[in-house]
């Protein structure tokens, strides 16, 4: 069986699996507690390496494992190659220093969609989406997961992919949407405002990040589409977390459960990166 290596283990998060597992534990049983709301069904989270935005991170799993989901599909953007469409991998499993982690059975149909290839390249030394699985695997330990890494994609390809995403969805299902907001500083191409000291920039950061969360948390992704064309924002997740929202996501209402920079956890003001953890969910009558 064709059972994937993480290649993060070691430095993006602990190689040791005792470690590792006592590190997110301590993580969730420390971030902030937040109601349960059973019409949650999606998650956006963050995928920087554990030190940087792993207690944001694990404000979200809190709410996963009260979820205890069979099925976790992650929507991931593709930072390491340019392709056309969806990817999935041609795999049966990906394993961590915690064990393997399954894909669900219904990855291989996803194929018979013409915006989806089958492409494990993609996946290679990719964290958006592996940075995600010790957390499932202490979280929601008996969940599969659809890993589905978008590459470019337009606003006319909405309706394709709700195609894909629609038969996934179910009561034991939910979603991850992986994110982090603002790159900011010259090393990421993106200066809207001065580095001037730590407290302003932090202040600024904070004002930019809340206008992007402002569509994410009413659902409304032709706003958040907008707020991107006005700004710039360098949100890396922009084309998985704008087609959720777009489907799926229509009309959610949503709740911010983290934030943090990187700023906070370096002291750099000079290039950081916002991380969010966001909870999404719809009205019973809706």
């Amino acid at each position: 069986m064709n059972v994937r290596e993480s290649p993060l283990a070691g430095s993006w998060y602990p190689a040791d699996a005792t470690t590792l597992r006592d590190m997110i534990d301590r993580l969730v049983a420390d971030s902030p507690a937040h109601p349960f709301d059973p019409s949650c069904n999606a998650f956006v989270v963050p995928h920087a390496g554990y030190p940087y935005s792993g207690a944001v991170a694990a404000a979200a799993y809190r709410l996963v494992e009260e979820r205890s989901p069979r099925r976790v599909v992650v929507l991931a953007p593709c930072h390491r190659m340019s392709f056309r469409g969806l990817a999935v991998p041609q795999a049966a499993g990906f394993r961590t220093p915690l064990g393997t982690v399954w894909l669900d059975e219904a990855v291989p149909d996803l194929a018979s969609s013409t915006l989806v290839r089958v492409d494990s390249s993609p996946y290679e030394a990719e964290h958006s989406f592996e940075i995600q699985l010790p957390f499932l695997q202490r979280t929601a330990p008996e969940a599969k997961v659809v890993p589905i890494l978008f590459g470019a994609i337009e606003p006319r390809d909405d309706p394709a992919v709700e195609a894909i995403l629609s038969p996934l969805a179910g009561e034991r299902t939910i979603f991850l949407i992986s994110t982090d907001f603002t790159h900011y500083g010259w090393r990421f191409g993106y200066e809207p405002f001065p580095a001037t000291g730590a407290d302003e920039v932090r202040a600024r950061l904070e004002e930019l990040d809340s206008a992007a969360f402002a569509p994410v948390l009413s659902g409304d992704a032709e706003e958040f589409r907008s707020f991107l064309d006005r700004t710039g924002d360098t949100v890396c997740g922009r084309v998985p977390l704008g087609a959720y929202l777009a489907t799926l996501g229509r009309g959610a209402h949503g709740r911010l459960l983290a934030y943090q920079t990187s700023l906070d956890v370096t002291g750099d003001f000079e290039h950081c990166v916002s991380y969010a953890a966001i909870a999404l969910g719809h009205t019973a009558s809706e």
